[in-house]
């Protein structure tokens, strides 16, 4: 496969994940059920098994692609992350503090608001503002073992070995309510895994056995009969994660450019996404036009307030002078 071909199915994969992720944060509640509405659960119900392991499990493929396999040095490495990773963190644990804080009595779980409210918020995240965040917590601790991975990827039976070590580790029952389960620590147990499949993937090119459409429509067939019939949490996350790439490699054929309008800013709409879209649930839709007959318009527009607006706002940063600013939205 060809270089450009390859580069261009992964970033339509790219865009396709981050619109289920987007997808999946829609909140419009029915007032007659005071439950989000029925249409929103049925469109995400098919994606919960791969939606964030496909994130977690790219992030491990770009970091082969991109750093392990040209052989970046660790300190390199490590400097690139803490702008990319840890700078948005900090600036965005406030920001959604902030906004936690002036728009409490909306919000369908407020905080207590306090200094020390706010500075759990840097280390704990379920219960705090900086929930949605926890992402850039655990994928930074995947960032900091790239000198193993960089060992591993040396030799095949290192990686396979690692490879079932990660998926055995899985299945452990770790308590991610846990007071231990500092900077989300705890989730690295469930999320490995898929990180180091990512890395395993594009180091042993498996993406050439999967590009053909009889195999792309067979995966889609076995992820339908392992997610209703026979599910196993980590096989049918699996397969699910392959049919998403198989289905990718066949669309880039035909729509290189599927997504382009936001697929090279997933990162920042991940950080920026849930206060547009919480503004399109919580204030236009309960308070202001809540009709039910408008349902499909506000599903879209919530969906687009959470993918374009990110993307401008990104637009705009990328033209400011000042780096630090940059850094901030994880832009360089």
């Amino acid at each position: 496969m060809e270089k450009k071909e390859r580069i261009q199915w992964l970033a339509v994969l790219r865009g396709l994940n981050i619109l289920l992720v987007v997808m999946v944060h829609i909140q419009l509640i029915d007032m007659s059920t005071g439950e989000n509405h029925a249409f929103c659960n049925i469109v995400n119900a098919p994606f919960h098994a791969i939606r964030m392991p496909l994130f977690i499990f790219i992030s491990g493929g770009l970091l082969y692609l991109s750093r392990i396999r040209k052989n970046i040095p660790v300190l390199d490495l490590y400097k690139d992350k803490c702008q990319r990773i840890l700078i948005p963190f900090v600036f965005f644990v406030v920001v959604y503090y902030l906004l936690k804080v002036i728009f409490n009595q909306f919000s369908k779980t407020p905080i207590e608001v306090s200094i020390g409210n706010f500075l759990e918020s840097f280390v704990y995240y379920r219960g705090h503002s900086s929930q949605p965040l926890w992402f850039l917590a655990v994928l930074m601790f995947m960032m900091l073992l790239y000198p193993l991975f960089v060992e591993l990827c040396k030799k095949s039976y290192s990686m396979i070995a690692f490879f079932i070590f990660s998926c055995a580790i899985f299945f452990i029952d770790a308590d991610a309510n846990s007071r231990w389960n500092v900077f989300s620590i705890l989730l690295l147990q469930k999320y490995l895994v898929f990180f180091f499949s990512g890395i395993f993937f594009f180091r042993f090119r498996l993406y050439e056995y999967i590009g053909k459409p009889y195999v792309a429509i067979g995966l889609v067939v076995l992820y339908g009969v392992s997610l209703y019939c026979y599910y196993i949490p980590l096989l049918t996350s699996f397969i699910g994660i392959l049919m998403m790439c198989a289905l990718c490699l066949n669309i880039a054929r035909y729509m290189p450019n599927l997504f382009s309008s936001y697929r090279e800013y997933i990162f920042q709409i991940y950080l920026m996404s849930l206060p547009f879209q919480n503004f399109v649930e919580l204030i236009l839709w309960r308070c202001l036009f809540y009709n039910e007959q408008l349902f499909f318009l506000f599903f879209i527009l919530n969906l687009l307030s959470g993918l374009l607006i990110p993307v401008l706002i990104s637009k705009i940063v990328e033209r400011c002078p000042v780096r630090i600013v940059r850094l901030c939205f994880g832009l360089t």
